[in-house]
């Protein structure tokens, strides 16, 4: 994946990398919205860069971003750790000395510092929303200049450390979940045309759809499935298989069950399935199969999730069974 503008750092950060880089490193982890302007000058200067606001608001003025002053000032150096710790210096400054211009990466960031406090249950509903719009903006304004929607999506998501495909998905469907299907809607046809993993868009859709016409929402779904025959995604077929456990489209159920065996690659992919089985037996109130299928997690607890998975695995054989004598 490639990175740009401060997205490597927040990927870093992200994915808890900052347990296991040593104290010569840990500047590619540090928290810089949490120190102060002096402290951040006062770094700076450590790195033989000497500037104080009214210094800083001269280049502000001169520069279309934080990239651009870095530039101006280590243009010419060689040393790169220095000119990335100057670099991250002079991009929180810039993002909290200056408001007045919104350069992709400082949007990005900020986009990202969202997603992360959405992620971990602490966001403002209305700030991200915004953000999603001023996202969705951004993405119009060049694909009506002509640039292929898709193309852009990608430029932009370059600059972002977050899946934000993932992230659109998830958030949408948990608006779904929430009741909040207007907006739900607004954000898959908002999106729709430059993601493109559009197939979980089109479920979402059929998710929405039925709530109002179950008959509609079960065949779009059945023509999914015929377009997922072609290109499969397994992440997806889980994901539906998970939802259709309260739906109560039984065949929808089984055909997609069918579809997953042949794609089933890793153990982790086995165990996914296994807990989705385990709450559908539950929801059946089938108790026995229940029991049966959390042993078999059980018994796998251990196992090494990225080993290979085979098709004659016993447990494997032994959940079909279970499965086919509820569908008979």
């Amino acid at each position: 994946m490639s990175f740009e503008g401060r997205a490597f750092y927040n990927f870093l950060h992200m994915t808890g990398a900052e347990e296991y880089l040593s104290e010569a490193t840990s500047w590619q982890v540090k928290d810089y919205r949490n120190l102060a302007t002096t402290e951040l000058f006062e770094a700076l200067q450590q790195e033989g860069i000497y500037l104080d606001e009214d210094s800083f608001a001269l280049y502000i003025e001169q520069c279309e971003s934080p990239e651009a002053i870095a530039e101006a000032l280590l243009g010419d150096q060689d040393d790169e750790d220095r000119i990335e710790r100057a670099y991250l210096l002079i991009f929180e400054l810039w993002r909290r000395l200056c408001r007045e211009k919104q350069s992709l990466s400082v949007f990005c960031d900020e986009l990202d510092y969202q997603m992360s406090l959405y992620e971990q249950g602490e966001h403002n509903e209305e700030v991200l929303q915004e953000m999603l719009t001023q996202l969705e903006n951004l993405l119009d304004q060049n694909a009506d200049h002509g640039e292929r929607p898709k193309i852009v999506f990608q430029l932009i998501t370059n600059f972002l450390a977050h899946d934000l495909e993932d992230f659109i998905y998830g958030f949408a469907a948990d608006q779904l979940d929430a009741g909040n299907d207007v907006y739900a809607s607004e954000l898959i046809d908002g999106f729709y045309e430059y993601i493109e993993k559009a197939f979980w868009l089109d479920f979402l859709r059929a998710r929405l759809l039925a709530k109002v016409d179950v008959e509609e929402a079960t065949r779009m779904t059945s023509r999914l499935l015929e377009q997922l025959r072609e290109h499969p995604d397994l992440d997806l077929l889980l994901e539906m298989l998970r939802t259709l456990i309260y739906q109560e489209e039984i065949p929808l159920f089984y055909d997609i069950f069918a579809m997953i065996e042949p794609l089933l690659e890793r153990e982790e992919d086995f165990q996914d399935l296994l807990e989705i089985m385990i709450e559908y037996f539950s929801t059946l109130d089938r108790e026995e199969e229940e029991h049966k299928v959390e042993a078999i997690l059980g018994r796998r607890e251990f196992v090494d999730k990225e080993k290979e998975f085979v098709m004659h695995d016993t447990d494997f054989q032994e959940l079909k069974k279970l499965v086919n004598t509820i569908a008979l």
